[in-house]
């Protein structure tokens, strides 16, 4: 869920070595150490650089992935409902990086189950990323690939059916059949069909985000 992205301008160096150094604690699968390093530096960012500063909102964002990688899906969603907030004026509603964003916010909306919510995000995420990066790209493929699994869990079949088969169609034509993403796409879309044709009673099979 961590978003990489060129910077415009350097930071200062304190603020710089910070941000990697929990980057790479994010990275080697540290979540609680990157989560209270991400903390820190969110209060310094803002206060030194403003709410809205790139690094700022990059910053928020990170730390609702270290949120949502220790299961704390409720915070994790606010800190990325927020960094989406910003980003819309940071950076424009289409940006990649507010469609990161809105990713993000999106996983950590139907992971808690809060289906009202998360599903329009989603939805939203997927239709301006086919029209901003195509509907081929790697990124708008992982939204359509969580999109599809999330209506699924929420008892919507016929509409995953739908997101997955043409993002497995492109997948493979962009990728190949053996591609990672590909594959879970795949497989989405097969547990999908499996549990959902007419007389069929589902099991506990639940397709991945």
């Amino acid at each position: 869920m961590g978003f990489r992205w060129r910077r415009p301008a350097p930071l200062p160096a304190d603020l710089e070595r910070r941000s990697r150094a929990a980057l790479a604690l994010f990275d080697a699968g540290q979540y609680a150490p990157a989560e209270r390093a991400w903390q820190r530096l969110l209060v310094d960012c803002e206060r030194e650089l403003g709410p809205e500063h790139p690094e700022t909102v990059v910053t928020l964002d990170r730390l609702g992935s270290a949120l949502f990688r220790l299961r704390r899906l409720v915070e994790s969603a606010d800190r990325h409902r927020e960094a989406r907030r910003r980003a819309v004026s940071t950076f424009g509603r289409d940006h990649p990086a507010t469609l990161t964003f809105a990713h993000n916010l999106g996983c950590a909306l139907v992971v808690a189950h809060q289906w009202a919510e998360g599903l329009p995000v989603l939805r939203d995420t997927l239709r301006r990323k086919r029209r901003r990066l195509g509907a081929a790209h790697p990124e708008t493929l992982d939204t359509a690939k969580t999109l599809g699994a999330s209506l699924f869990m929420a008892g919507n079949a016929p509409e995953a059916v739908e997101i997955l088969e043409p993002a497995h169609r492109a997948a493979v034509r962009r990728f190949g059949p053996d591609d990672p993403l590909t594959r879970e796409i795949g497989d989405n879309l097969a547990i999908v069909l499996r549990n959902s044709h007419p007389g069929h009673r589902p099991r506990r099979e639940e397709p991945g985000p």
